[in-house]
């Protein structure tokens, strides 16, 4: 059975983490834990154990709400702009998919990021690498809509956002589940797998970003 052609696509959405911008989860613990004076191991619990990442990453708990409760779980107060900084210098950006990015905004082809992240790294990424950022027309972080990936809630955020059904918005992800998540909701979503296979993706639906 041949496959069959995707529909048109008036919107288009990436993934942050992993697409945009790699990232360190292990540095970042290393990096907490040098300026605290603690062991890596005891910031990951701290971070992870009960959920006081995920908690922030869905906008529960404000950065200042997150940085006092980092510090009790450490037994530890570590200097607010210092701790934060040693948790988000952690991003290197994906030089493989910015000329897609760069061309779909000479396009002027909407483009926006659909992300799963806290308000620290969502900022910090935004002023590191501004000059990529302001190419996206808008942005739809978890923290912000209190709804993270797969949730279908996050997706029909992000399609009311983007003005346009979500039949009409095609989005890439690395992490399957993700990809699925998105899917059910109506989104021509795939998995990330390298900047050329995106550009395969996105000529079938007739966008060609001369990759």
């Amino acid at each position: 059975m041949s496959r069959a052609m995707p529909g048109p696509v008036r919107f288009v959405y990436f993934d942050l983490g992993k697409v945009i911008v790699d990232f360190d989860v292990s540095r970042m613990c290393r990096q907490m834990a040098e300026v605290a004076g603690v062991s890596a191991e005891l910031v990951h619990e701290a971070l992870y154990g009960e959920g006081l990442q995920r908690q922030y990453e869905l906008g529960l708990i404000s950065t200042e709400e997150f940085y006092e409760s980092f510090c009790r779980r450490i037994g530890a107060c570590p200097r607010p702009e210092e701790l934060l900084h040693a948790a988000c210098d952690i991003f290197s950006l994906n030089l493989s998919v910015v000329p897609i990015v760069c061309r779909l905004a000479l396009m002027r082809f909407p483009i926006g990021l659909l992300s799963n992240t806290c308000e620290a790294h969502w900022q910090y990424i935004n002023r590191r690498y501004r000059g990529v950022a302001e190419l996206f027309r808008l942005g739809c972080a978890s923290y912000q809509v209190h709804a993270m990936k797969p949730d279908p809630e996050i997706f029909r955020r992000a399609a009311q956002l983007a003005g346009c059904p979500p039949e009409e918005i095609f989005f890439v992800d690395d992490h399957e589940p993700n990809v699925r998540g998105a899917q059910a909701v109506g989104f021509q979503a795939v998995v990330f797998q390298g900047a050329e296979s995106l550009a395969d993706e996105l000529r079938a639906r007739g966008i060609s970003v001369d990759y």
